[in-house]
């Protein structure tokens, strides 16, 4: 695993350690790892949906084009 620095806001760090107190997450580093985790899952799967679009797009043109 890579050690990366970042700088985070009084209030997020506030609201992290929030976290942590209650129990979600055990330390810091593993709340930053799963909000990357997260943010990288949804980029995918918005990823997938566009493509999917595009994909019936260009079906539905070439089926216009038909008619």
């Amino acid at each position: 695993m890579e050690t990366v620095q970042i700088r985070l806001t009084k209030n997020m760090l506030e609201r992290i350690d929030e976290l942590i107190k209650i129990g979600e997450y055990p330390n810091r580093s593993e709340a930053v790892r799963d909000s990357v985790r997260r943010m990288l899952d949804r980029r995918g799967a918005a990823s997938e949906v566009l493509n999917v679009s595009v994909r019936d797009l260009q079906r539905f043109i070439k089926t216009a084009g038909k008619e």
